[in-house]
């Protein structure tokens, strides 16, 4: 027993040791991955279900880092079942978490909403605000992207209220500008220009807090731009996008946000009626073959899609055509419906005749279909939300009906018990009580066994008494006259006189008789038996008469009644 808890217990140690060393990052991540699955292994041996859960977490957390996202969803699938099983609200929450992360990864947004709304509940009932807050920013971003721009704003108003409570680190304050960036995005999609240009102003002060803040920066200053150009303030936009590309090392540093720049200066200076074509053709061309060469296919796309306006504007048709069918073949490719609805539609106009309203039909088609598609996922979030509502409480009302069933039983049991104790103590009360009363009965019996044997004390005196007055008044004054008489006549010898004596002496012997025979009453018991037997009788003549019955009582007077102990006396006159 002792050799196999010590077993177990070095066992634990290695899985221990192991997961440690998972998660040292001097080691590459093939290192890493073998420490994380020979944890699960040992862990596997142990059957200890939480000891499994955890290195089966730490696991799917090196597969995740090295981009390995199908093992990742695989094994946390697996771990959900375990964190059930195991009955575990933290697990549980922590594995709906990576699940939603997974789906969300995949692009699956329905799937990817659910689990995270499924741990946002679980982590607000934890108290645990960073994880709810991280959640609903994640569900908000979800939201945006399907065009659910009210649910969206509702859970990142939500978000923002419990992370301003934490303490203003980095790790919050990145948290907090993506909020405030996220509701500056969906209000410019609501075309509430002046919200969102608040919003994105407190994201650009929330990212001056954080440290190396430039991308923050930057984010915020092109976001804010972006609305000056939505609201046709182009000249205010061109000014933050040109300031914005002068910085140092831009190009070098990210060669795919200096794209991003040049393609917006291109489109704003286009938008603003710039004369200079012969720049804005440039700058669109460089910012293509940058994206190009990077193999930046969402900046590629946007790109292909502005120069196309812009040729077309210039009224270059093929060039324009060739644009708009790049962006369209891009845009597909990343299923990206809102550029593909806006290459149709470039298209539409590029092409004439049936060409043209071949893409305008599939254009207008596709818009039908995004517009049905927008109320339908918002519908699906919501149903989303009931369902995890619905489910939440199915899971309180049975919990609570285990809670009633539990303490019904336990109510029941001491009721059980109460009665058993009541009833237990009645029969022993009775018990005591038929006791005392069969103490009593036997009092009563040894009373009237006294109380007849002093009437048999009583006889006897009394008899003795008798005899010796019977004694002193009659056999002894015969006696004493027989002597006296005899004693006279043995003075005389004659006939008569001897006569007389043979009578007295015959008197004599008649007072002999009468004294051996009260000499043999003395010596016999004259009550012998009688004394428990009289009991015996009275008990009987008392009971059938008071039934008005008739009976016979024959005695053994062989049995010896005075040997008899008083207990067995006692319980034959109970029997009676």
């Amino acid at each position: 027993m002792f050799s196999q808890s010590e077993k177990l217990s070095n066992t634990l140690d290695s899985i221990v040791e192991l997961r440690k060393l998972s998660k040292d990052q001097n080691f590459e991540l093939e290192i890493r991955l073998i420490y994380a699955n020979k944890a699960v292994q040992l862990s596997l041996e142990t059957k200890i279900d939480s000891t499994i859960l955890r290195s089966k977490r730490d696991l799917s957390f090196v597969y995740l880092q090295m981009g390995n996202f199908n093992q990742f969803g695989t094994i946390n699938h697996t771990n959900l079942n375990l964190a059930h099983k195991l009955n575990d609200s933290s697990a549980i929450a922590i594995t709906n978490y990576n699940l939603g992360a997974y789906h969300h990864n995949e692009l699956n947004h329905d799937s990817a909403y659910y689990y995270y709304s499924n741990a946002v509940k679980i982590y607000n009932k934890l108290k645990d605000i960073k994880n709810e807050g991280e959640l609903l920013l994640n569900m908000a971003d979800i939201q945006e992207t399907e065009k659910d721009y009210i649910g969206a704003e509702i859970n990142a108003v939500r978000a923002i209220s419990l992370i301003e409570t934490l303490p203003k680190n980095d790790y919050n304050l990145d948290t907090l500008w993506s909020l405030y960036n996220l509701l500056g995005v969906i209000s410019g999609r609501l075309q509430q220009y002046d919200d969102a240009t608040d919003y994105h102003e407190q994201a650009l002060t929330i990212g001056d807090k954080i440290s190396g803040n430039f991308y923050y920066n930057l984010s915020s200053n092109n976001n804010l731009a972006f609305i000056y150009e939505e609201k046709g303030e182009y000249l205010k936009a061109l000014s933050i996008y040109e300031d914005l590309i002068e910085q140092d090392n831009l190009y070098q540093n990210d060669p795919s946000t200096y794209a991003l720049l040049l393609r917006n200066i291109a489109h704003a200076k286009f938008q603003s009626k710039d004369n200079d074509h012969r720049e804005i053709e440039k700058q669109f061309i460089k910012a293509y073959r940058i994206s190009d060469s990077i193999e930046d296919d969402i900046e590629k796309m946007k790109t292909a899609n502005h120069f196309s306006e812009f040729l077309f504007s210039r009224n270059q048709k093929d060039s324009a055509r060739f644009y708009a069918q790049l962006a369209y073949k891009i845009s597909k490719k990343l299923k990206s419906n809102d550029f593909v609805s806006k290459s149709l539609l470039l298209l539409s106009k590029i092409n004439e005749g049936e060409v043209g309203k071949k893409y305008l039909y599939e254009h207008i088609k596709l818009n039908d279909s995004l517009l049905n598609n927008e109320r339908n996922i918002r519908n699906k979030f919501a149903r989303i939300e009931f369902e995890t509502d619905k489910i939440e409480a199915e899971n309180i009302k049975i919990s609570r009906e285990r809670l009633i069933f539990l303490l019904s039983s336990v109510g029941l049991l001491l009721t059980i018990l109460f009665l058993y104790i009541i009833i237990s103590q009645r029969i022993k009360n009775r018990k005591l009580e038929f006791t005392q009363k069969q103490q009593e009965a036997n009092e009563e019996i040894y009373n009237l066994m006294l109380a007849q044997q002093d009437k048999i004390d009583e006889g006897r005196t009394q008899e003795k008494k008798r005899i010796s007055e019977e004694l002193h008044d009659g056999i002894l004054g015969r006696l004493f006259g027989t002597r006296l008489s005899l004693d006279s006549l043995n003075m005389l010898q004659t006939e008569d006189a001897i006569i007389n004596r043979e009578g007295y002496i015959n008197e004599l012997k008649t007072i002999e008789e009468e004294i051996r025979k009260i000499s043999h009453d003395l010596n016999t018991d004259f009550v012998t038996g009688s004394s428990f037997m009289d009991i015996v009788k009275t008990l009987i003549e008392t009971q059938t008469l008071a039934y008005q019955l008739e009976f016979s009582l024959k005695e053994d007077n062989e049995i010896p009644w005075d040997d008899v102990s008083n207990k067995t006396k006692i319980h034959i006159y109970r029997v009676l």
